[in-house]
């Protein structure tokens, strides 16, 4: 064999193993988890994702102890018939005809209403 075509081959053979060892299988939520630019809405978790957001933003005026106007958000058994119903979307949207919530505060970020909605849409597992 001509030595220039060896040379060749042999270069080309260090060039595709090189490329092949490049190739690796990336699962996107490993490289863009901590981005805070991106809402995460897959499986939602009352106890992990939903809880949180109530007992930061509702319970202080809606727990079990003061339930504001009557309303009881303290817990899933509590909050479930809110969210079935669609009046805890519209309240935490400040959509008009409801009491946007929480009351004289920021609405909620789009990522934790998408959270929510994504829970109310999952099923409202109590997990």
């Amino acid at each position: 064999m001509d030595k220039r075509i060896q040379i060749v081959l042999g270069i080309s053979t260090i060039m595709i193993i090189i490329l092949l060892a490049q190739c690796t299988y990336h699962n996107e939520d490993e490289y863009f988890k901590d981005n805070p630019n991106l809402c995460y809405t897959d499986n939602m978790s009352f106890s992990n994702d939903i809880s949180p957001m109530v007992q930061e933003s509702c319970i202080s005026c809606h727990g079990k102890t003061n339930a504001s106007a009557g309303i009881n958000l303290e817990g899933y058994d509590q909050l479930k018939p809110y969210a079935e119903s669609g009046l805890l979307s519209k309240v935490i949207r400040h959509e008009s005809g409801v009491t946007p919530m929480p009351l004289y505060e920021a609405k909620w970020s789009d990522c934790s209403i998408e959270k929510f909605e994504a829970w109310v849409e999952q099923g409202m597992k109590n997990n």
